[in-house]
């Protein structure tokens, strides 16, 4: 399609496979991320198989880190037609009695404040071509409670609203925000145990994969889905809607 992409939290899990598939569908693709040197360069390689990739280091919790990125976007494109915001963190999973407040301030300043720094930069290119798309990665989290800590639930429960009032203001600039908000999903962040009781609370009764979360995003941002806008889709495969019970049941 041609399109110019960033994709925050590129270099690993639902932002590769979110990478990935922009990258497969002839879009062209900036990855963000602050992982280390040696899977930076791993992950470019693979995605330059695919197409035009180009990575900037980006802690989106760093306002001038998001504000440099989407300058050299600009300078390299001279635009930014997508945004698809997965960068994020779970935190420690603590009970709220004993969570660690310094840790809950980080995951609200990378998962909360990420989206603003990001979102912020980018909407005001947008505002300026007066086109474009965003899509946050929320969660099921920002919705109802489960076993994740405090600090994630109150940042994803902030995105939501984030993204709703971005679109309320956004929206006259033919600019449109979205959020998905997965389930428990495959990546790095979920052990094994956590991955056993999340596959019962799915319908598939697996735990939902990176690429279907990459897949959801991509829809969001076709001209087909113009309608959509400042509402959150739920990609949590049912969870949401049977509120837990064992759903994969024969």
């Amino acid at each position: 399609m041609d399109r110019i992409v960033i994709v925050t939290g590129g270099t690993r899990g639902i932002g590769y496979e979110t990478a990935k598939k922009y990258l497969n569908e002839n879009d062209k693709v900036i990855i963000a991320s602050i992982d280390d040197e040696k899977t930076v360069e791993k992950v470019v390689q693979e995605l330059s198989q695919i197409g035009e990739v180009t990575f900037y280091k980006c802690n989106v919790a760093c306002k001038e880190d998001c504000e440099d990125l989407v300058k050299e976007t600009i300078l390299k494109y001279g635009r930014i037609d997508v945004l698809a915001h997965v960068a994020g963190i779970v935190g420690k999973r603590d009970a709220f009695t004993e969570i660690d407040l310094e840790d809950t301030l980080n995951v609200i300043k990378v998962n909360l404040m990420g989206t603003i720094n990001i979102g912020h930069y980018v909407s005001q290119e947008m505002v300026k071509q007066k086109s474009g798309v965003i899509v946050n990665v929320g969660s099921i989290c920002g919705f109802m409670a489960n076993s994740e800590a405090i600090g994630y639930h109150a940042s994803k429960g902030g995105v939501k609203m984030v993204t709703q009032a971005m679109a309320r203001e956004l929206s006259p600039y033919g600019i449109r925000v979205v959020s998905v908000a997965p389930g428990w999903v495959k990546t790095g962040m979920i052990d094994k145990p956590i991955e056993e009781m999340g596959s019962k609370l799915h319908m598939k009764g697996r735990i939902i994969e990176p690429k279907e979360i990459a897949d959801a995003i991509y829809l969001m941002t076709l001209k087909e889905a113009s309608a959509i806008n400042g509402s959150t889709v739920m990609v949590d495969d049912g969870y949401s809607s049977f509120k837990g019970i064992d759903g994969y049941q024969i």
